[in-house]
């Protein structure tokens, strides 16, 4: 028979058996009731749910003063630290460690953290605004184990840099985000005037809304500052003050008017100006005259937070773009109606292009193209059929060999009259012809088109109408995009397989004929993207128009403001607890 005091040491050594199999401890039980963040669930779990940022007793672990540090960078992230509950976090954390015995109140202080934390990582690698609004048809980054993540950064200590670490590495949106802080100093350095109303201003002419333009140009850089302002602000960009201007116009009056060292008058549109107002024009995609017109004059008159909304933006539009593109591609800007073909990192190829109007808009998507066809026939798309073709043959019958198309019976192929159809007793919905247009030169895709098959039918073709690409605005076609130089094109994507060059491309797409396939040798990527704000190798900012009217709705689901209101520290970052 067992002696009391063994029979009590079982007991004991079985209660927490007992307890395992019954009821689980209270932080256990206070993980598994936020059941609807699984993210959460499963990192506690990974860890035997111990917790991460409190020892049991409610003692502050440092990590907790490293993660609010580097949650004030979510800021210069083009991100908001207040939607990851920065200030009440830090609020919380002061309210415990003034209160004497925290009791259990640090538990909801935990599990706010990790909360915090794994939403704010999400954010940087993948965005916060969904496809749907973002309208990107693209693979979204791969999928990244956020408990193992957080478990690393807890257990090195560097919170700040695996944060920093989970945003793309991509130049394109590193160069941008650098730009956000750029006119983010700008901003509270008062911003830019806003240049006023009135007619064309010109070289040669005098005009007091000139100095506005130099004052405005001078602040993002498109004109240089005066030397007096270098010496004044020495390593800044050159953004102007009334103040100064001023000074300098007194300064300028005691110099006698034919010195050469007499500075230019303020309210002359000169030379330099002119050259100035061409630089901001390029950088905005319009046409290069050196005149503030009226499409000059409205943008000059963008004030300095809408630039900053642009920027977070396509900042949020490159979080959800592939994180590593190919080493060999060929990229397409929509909003920015240009092509760039790109080498190991190297541009190695631009050109314009022409892409759909407001009303068909070229989906943003990534494919790759397998193949080329030379002297192509078009088929045309059902859209088209359906709103252009056939009404006209309603009309009347003979617009199908006026508009150079052949007529097919969708069910053995065969050629038709078109005569010989009641265009008018038939449904748009159910056609049972289909309609093709053979090579030549009317013939809408030019003499080459890039196949990359996807669910739009939306390829990369050659044009019958060049002098389209003259034009600033590009949004001419169905969806599609035309290249303006498709043989160079051709000849990249082929890299002389088959003996092709840009020689024997050229030919064979003069003499016309049958459609003939090229394989590629490799599919090459392509990726048509959809960028109202970018910085070039170079460092010049570009803007956009909206071309599509996306913009507005994904700023109001990113919920960050552009700029601070005076003396305002973003979520209480002014002042962290370590």
């Amino acid at each position: 028979m067992r002696s009391w005091p063994a029979l009590l040491c079982c007991l004991l050594l079985g209660m927490p058996v007992l307890a395992a199999g019954g009821t689980p401890p209270p932080f256990e039980s206070a993980v598994r009731a936020q059941g609807s963040n699984k993210a959460l669930v499963y990192f506690y779990e990974t860890r035997g749910f111990q917790p991460a940022w409190f020892s049991y007793d409610g003692a502050v672990r440092p990590q907790v003063g490293q993660y609010l540090a580097a949650l004030c960078e979510a800021e210069a992230e083009g991100l908001w630290p207040g939607r990851y509950q920065r200030a009440e976090l830090d609020e919380a954390l002061r309210r415990l460690t003034l209160g004497g015995d925290p009791g259990d109140a640090w538990v909801k202080v935990e599990l706010g953290l990790t909360s915090s934390f794994l939403t704010y990582a999400t954010h940087l690698m993948s965005g916060q605004v969904s496809s749907r609004r973002l309208r990107w048809q693209t693979k979204r980054p791969g999928p990244v184990v956020l408990a193992a993540v957080l478990e690393g950064a807890l257990a090195s200590g560097d919170l700040a840099g695996t944060l920093r670490g989970l945003s793309p590495n991509h130049p394109g949106f590193v160069r941008l985000r650098e730009a956000l802080a750029h006119y983010r100093a700008i901003a509270a350095a008062g911003g830019w005037p806003l240049v006023p109303e009135g007619g064309t201003l010109e070289r040669g002419m005098r005009d007091s809304r000139v100095a506005v333009v130099r004052e405005r140009l001078r602040a993002t850089g498109d004109l240089p500052p005066t030397p007096e302002e270098r010496l004044l602000h020495p390593g800044a960009p050159g953004v102007g003050t009334v103040a100064l201007v001023d000074e300098l116009a007194r300064a300028a009056m005691e110099i006698a008017p034919e010195s050469p060292l007499r500075p230019t008058p303020e309210d002359l549109y000169d030379a330099e100006l002119e050259e100035a107002v061409t630089t901001f024009q390029r950088r905005h995609g319009m046409a290069a005259d050196g005149k503030v017109g009226r499409e000059t004059l409205v943008a000059l008159r963008v004030p300095v937070e809408k630039s900053i909304g642009q920027l977070l933006v396509n900042l949020e539009r490159w979080r959800q773009a592939p994180r590593e593109l190919e080493p060999r591609y060929v990229m397409v800007n929509l909003a920015a109606f240009e092509l760039e073909a790109v080498e190991q990192g190297r541009t190695v190829l631009r050109m314009p292009v022409i892409v759909g109007a407001p009303e068909w808009s070229t989906p943003v998507l990534e494919d790759k193209v397998e193949y080329l066809v030379l002297n192509p026939e078009w088929h045309v798309p059902e859209t088209i059929t359906e709103e252009e073709v056939l009404p006209k043959l309603r009309e009347d019958p003979g617009a199908a060999e006026a508009l150079g198309l052949k007529v097919l019976d969708k069910a053995t192929g065969q050629e038709v009259d078109p005569r010989t159809v009641d265009w008018n007793a038939l449904e748009a919905g159910g056609l049972p012809y289909r309609f093709a247009q053979p090579p030549g030169e009317s013939n809408p895709l030019g003499s080459v088109k890039f196949i990359f098959p996807n669910r739009f039918a939306i390829y990369l073709h050659d044009t019958p109408n060049p002098a389209l690409f003259e034009q600033a605005n590009r949004a001419f076609s169905h969806g599609c995009v035309r290249v303006a130089e498709p043989v160079k094109l051709a000849d990249f994507m082929l890299r002389g397989h088959g003996g092709w060059t840009e020689t024997s491309l050229a030919a064979a797409m003069k003499e016309g004929g049958e459609p003939r396939r090229v394989v590629l040798p490799a599919p090459v990527p392509v990726y048509l993207f959809y960028w109202t704000a970018f910085v070039d190798a170079e460092g010049r900012v570009g803007f956009r128009e909206d071309l599509y009217r996306n913009d507005a709705e994904v700023l109001r689901a990113l919920a960050v403001k552009p700029v601070q209101t005076a003396g305002e520290s973003p979520a209480a970052c002014g002042g962290v607890r370590g």
